[in-house]
């Protein structure tokens, strides 16, 4: 309720975890303390205490032994598609106890059929999750597959990392690409860099009911894990006005959990019409902005074949035209962020960075936002080097590493030995004083910031994970920094956001089996208690009135 905000309030009876380490010999270990003031959506007070010793509050609200910690940023979720498109599609692979499933062609037929027979109004069908490493077959479904076990209809797989998919004969129509001599399953940039279009025709068929169920089912669902803040990397270059995107910034400055937008556009000005609603002028992340694809997909940039195509990626852009945009980027102040996984695009882009750092005696001013490179998930040593020395943040999703270790096997198959132990060394580039940001990258895994964190306490690399506490601040204290938002964000000390969220557990004490059942008791957004959104198209209605802010 508004009122929340205004009113003086102490939390007590509980261990406020502040993220803020007393000495930095000390590696972590924290001062807790018992009870926190909030006032006017800040934090007025953190100390020991309680109703009795700490008078002059206008509410008291016990939290009976529970911990405290501040809330979390997600950092590179792709918005729209979870928000909204995910609310009209289906999960075609699950993992469980036995493995994937399913895992062959025949139990993706009989899934496709029966959604299909349940849903015969869907215009467009789209499925997400689809595990390739997992399949007997090795392969995407391709269009006739498609058209057979959809009875004709209009239909897109994606696999599990987001960088190819299969479309069907209708669909490939309806986007206008040609089907003569196609077998409908794409990769690479003839995949990546027609997502715009996908996407148009899929939000086509969005209803009102459909946006507030999904606007609500996403803020919910950040509130549960204490995500207060997310960075949404959104925008497709393919499509002329890209009218989704500014849907989105619209609906983003009126949204109750935070929202930091990097539109994806290679033509920087693009993304002038956001500027007035940004906190800080930010583009990139994925799209236009891929260097490359994924290990799963084949397409990541490796300078050796892949093992078992014999074929190597490449990186989708000239080196020249990379230069220019990074130079355009630094010289108008705007914070960028660039995919890049195989050696190969994270080499070019940290030579980009480089150079225009050698040009203009730096690329990020003290105190401001950092441009980023997502992913970062296979450097060669050098790069690993460089990257110490530059003032950049890498955005990581170690949970994925994990899950590929023990369920995918992409990495065992697909890459030769020494390239799948060159991951991202995190624990020696995070105490090199990197800042290291945990990300999601939804809708390709779970918004639940608990399984990347295992992905980090449990990396592939034993030797690189990290600490309870290191992984926590990559949630916490580096995307505040990533940001340059450390003033308002990233611990709770007197003067920041009123951010938080309880937990039963105390986290820095939890083991890696625990991790699945760590949830948020609740959440404190600016000072208010979340309160779970239903999802209804009066509630919709009243979020489009709310009094914009930035993002």
């Amino acid at each position: 309720m508004w009122w929340q905000y205004k009113m003086k309030t102490l939390y007590y009876g509980g261990t406020i975890h502040t993220m803020e380490k007393r000495t930095e010999q000390e590696n972590g270990e924290q001062e807790t303390f018992t009870a926190l003031g909030t006032e006017g959506g800040r934090i007025v007070f953190v100390g020991s205490g309680n109703r009795e010793t700490l008078p002059g509050y206008d509410r008291y609200i016990c939290l009976e032994g529970m911990h405290v910690y501040p809330a979390l940023t997600d950092s590179h979720v792709h918005l729209l598609y979870t928000m909204i498109l995910a609310a009209s599609s289906f999960t075609l692979c699950e993992v469980t106890a036995g493995g994937i499933a399913p895992d062959c062609m025949a139990g993706v037929e009989a899934k496709i059929r029966d959604y299909c027979r349940s849903h015969p109004g869907q215009k467009i069908i789209v499925a997400n999750q689809y595990i390739l490493s997992a399949m007997k077959e090795k392969r995407l479904p391709d269009r006739h597959e498609l058209d057979e076990w959809t009875g004709g209809k209009s239909m897109i797989i994606y696999n599990i990392d987001g960088h190819s998919s299969a479309i069907s004969t209708a669909l490939m129509k309806k986007l206008g690409l040609p089907c003569e001599g196609h077998d409908g399953r794409f990769s690479g940039e003839e995949h990546e860099f027609m997502q715009g279009k996908v996407t148009n025709l899929i939000a086509a068929n969005v209803t009102p009911a459909v946006l507030a169920r999904g606007i609500a089912n996403f803020s919910n669902l950040c509130a549960r894990y204490g995500i207060s803040r997310v960075c949404a990397m959104d925008g497709n270059e393919d499509v002329k006005t890209d009218l989704l995107t500014r849907l989105l910034a619209f609906l983003a400055s009126r949204m109750e959990i935070d929202v930091r937008l990097f539109p994806q556009y290679m033509d920087l000005e693009r993304t002038r019409p956001y500027r007035r609603l940004q906190r800080h002028p930010r583009a990139g992340g994925c799209g236009s902005w891929e260097l490359d694809g994924s290990v799963g997909s084949h397409s990541a940039a490796f300078y050796t074949p892949f093992r078992d195509t014999g074929e190597k990626g490449h990186c989708y852009y000239e080196n020249d035209l990379i230069l220019s945009k990074v130079r355009e980027a630094a010289q108008k102040g705007i914070q960028l962020s660039s995919h890049a996984i195989g050696e190969a695009a994270i080499d070019q882009i940290l030579d980009c960075y480089e150079t225009v750092q050698k040009e203009k005696g730096r690329i990020a001013e003290k105190e401001s936002p950092l441009s980023r490179i997502d992913h970062f998930e296979f450097p060669s040593r050098q790069a690993v080097e460089k990257i110490k020395k530059l003032p950049l943040a890498l955005t990581v999703q170690p949970g994925f590493s994990w899950l590929d270790k023990r369920y995918l096997k992409s990495y065992e198959q697909f890459l030769p030995e020494e390239k799948a132990e060159q991951q991202i060394p995190l624990k020696e580039l995070l105490e090199a004083g990197v800042c290291l940001c945990g990300s999601s990258d939804s809708p390709v895994q779970s918004m639940n910031p608990f399984e990347q964190m295992l992905g980090m306490v449990e990396f592939y690399l034993p030797q690189q994970s990290l600490t309870n506490y290191q992984a926590l601040c990559t949630y916490t204290r580096e995307p505040a920094r990533m940001l340059g938002e450390e003033g308002d964000s990233g611990m709770l000390t007197v003067g920041k956001k009123a951010d938080f969220f309880v937990l039963k557990q105390d986290f820095f004490k939890a083991g890696p089996e625990e991790f699945g059942e760590l949830h948020a008791e609740y959440m404190v957004k600016d000072g208010r208690k979340y309160e779970p959104m239903k999802g209804t198209v009066r509630e919709l209605l009243k979020l489009l009135l709310r009094r914009k802010k930035k993002i």
